[in-house]
């Protein structure tokens, strides 16, 4: 499973990242990061002033204990240096490559935009079909494993973090079942719509 450093670090502010390894049948002998994640969680100032520190520490300490994609060249990254694609996600993405099973979850909509409107990424494209996982899907996955009140809990924890999750979760502990999943089913599926069949089913 490859996660983008996006992802891994809004799903530890809600407190949910090893429920979502767990929530998908892996563990982490089968995550893959960045090899530049724990010093990007450590030094960008993006990220510093976004993540307190105890959520850079914790993100630090998972990307520690996973397998690190290393910057080799790869025949594909010239053709994935396209605008939309930062380079993190075209690592990410090349390192798929020879793969025959794996989840990739990312939380930069951008990036799967851009990749699903270039005619020249059709090839890759077809091997991300329904390999992709975003945010909004984890935690669909979630309340339909953990129950609603669980998962609220956690959320309300991070949302600030997402767009999404703030504008899904925006009635904070107020907010109902029926009207979380209606928020995140349209996320849902408007990525799914513009991305043409990269999402997962999961």
């Amino acid at each position: 499973m490859f996660l983008d450093n996006d992802a891994i670090l809004k799903l530890v502010a809600c407190h949910l990242f090893w429920e979502t390894v767990a929530a998908l049948g892996s563990n982490q002998e089968n995550l893959r990061v960045l090899s530049d994640a724990k010093y990007v969680f450590k030094k960008s100032r993006r990220v510093i002033g976004k993540y307190p520190e105890a959520i850079r520490l914790s993100a630090i300490s998972i990307v520690e204990g996973c397998q690190a994609i290393k910057p080799e060249f790869n025949p594909e990254l010239p053709e994935l240096e396209i605008e939309g694609i930062d380079p993190g996600e075209r690592l990410l993405i090349s390192a798929t490559r020879n793969e025959s099973a794996f989840y990739l979850i990312t939380g930069d909509k951008r990036c799967l935009k851009a990749l699903a409107a270039a005619s020249q990424l059709a090839e890759i494209r077809e091997r991300l079909q329904g390999r992709v996982i975003c945010l909004e899907q984890v935690i669909f996955k979630l309340i339909e494993i953990q129950g609603f009140e669980e998962v609220l809990k956690n959320v309300l924890l991070g949302r600030d973090y997402d767009k999404a999750l703030a504008s899904v979760f925006g009635s904070g502990e107020w907010a109902t079942e029926e009207n979380v999943l209606l928020g995140l089913v349209a996320y849902i599926e408007d990525l799914r719509q513009e991305t043409e069949g990269i999402l997962a089913s999961i």
